[in-house]
């Protein structure tokens, strides 16, 4: 209750707006460094993350920038978007070069969202009939990439973005929630469980996040985990990334 009480007073006493903040995403839940799923939450914070918000919160321009990233990716505490561009911010004020380069590509990404382009979060599902022609992707925990993956209305979350894979790829399981017939041309796959076979097939139409493409190859393979978002889509799309932030375009 102590060690609860004093991350409180941190946030309270060192981060602007922090009352706003915790409205903004609810109450925090911290975890444990090897817990990489935040699946165990703990009954007080890490160490790790107590010395982060103690150094941060006395004007370490570095542990403001490391504690924006843990909000950033879920790393030690629940994420919170919010949080991250205020430390981010923080951090860049006091003269964090890293800071400053996520604060400036941050300000202009958010632009996109004033046209026919579209930013993660700030996406438009009732954009134009075309939709957006951009998008941007904050990572998750450990660098990875995730987005909504829809196929005859129906979405899987969280499939993974992987440009070492062929095919987009949903498990037998996943295709026949989507109403994906198991009809198609056979293959064989490498996966982590060694080489299975399986089905290829062009969908009519595809949409990963906002971004919307026709006649797209799939893989469906049995036992698939996460859906996987290969180059059969990201090879059609223009794709950069840098500081935790990846921009698909077409």
């Amino acid at each position: 209750m102590r060690t609860l009480l004093l991350v409180s007073i941190l946030c309270s006493a060192f981060l602007p707006g922090a009352h706003a903040a915790m409205d903004d995403c609810g109450k925090e839940v911290y975890f444990a460094r090897e817990d990489m799923l935040n699946e165990l939450p703990l009954a007080r914070p890490a160490p790790e993350f107590m010395k982060r918000l103690r150094a941060a919160g006395n004007g370490n321009a570095a542990e403001q920038r490391n504690l924006a990233a843990s909000y950033e990716s879920g790393y030690l505490v629940s994420s919170c978007k919010e949080k991250a561009v205020r430390w981010y911010r923080q951090a860049a004020r006091n003269g964090d070069e890293q800071a400053q380069r996520w604060v400036a590509q941050f300000e202009a990404l958010e632009k996109l969202a004033q046209g026919p382009e579209c930013s993660d979060y700030l996406c438009d599902a009732s954009a134009g009939d075309d939709g957006p022609r951009v998008m941007t992707l904050r990572s998750g925990r450990y660098g990875h990439f995730f987005a909504d993956l829809t196929i005859n209305g129906v979405t899987a979350r969280d499939a993974v973005i992987d440009t070492g894979a062929s095919d987009v790829a949903i498990s037998t399981a996943t295709a026949g929630l989507m109403g994906i017939s198991l009809q198609g041309t056979e293959t064989r796959a490498s996966t982590a469980n060694g080489v299975v076979a399986g089905i290829t097939k062009i969908v009519p139409q595809l949409r990963v996040g906002q971004i919307t493409l026709k006649g797209v190859r799939v893989t469906i393979l049995p036992n698939l985990g996460r859906p996987l978002v290969g180059m059969s889509f990201l090879g059609r799309l223009k794709m950069s990334a840098a500081y935790g932030q990846m921009v698909l375009s077409r």
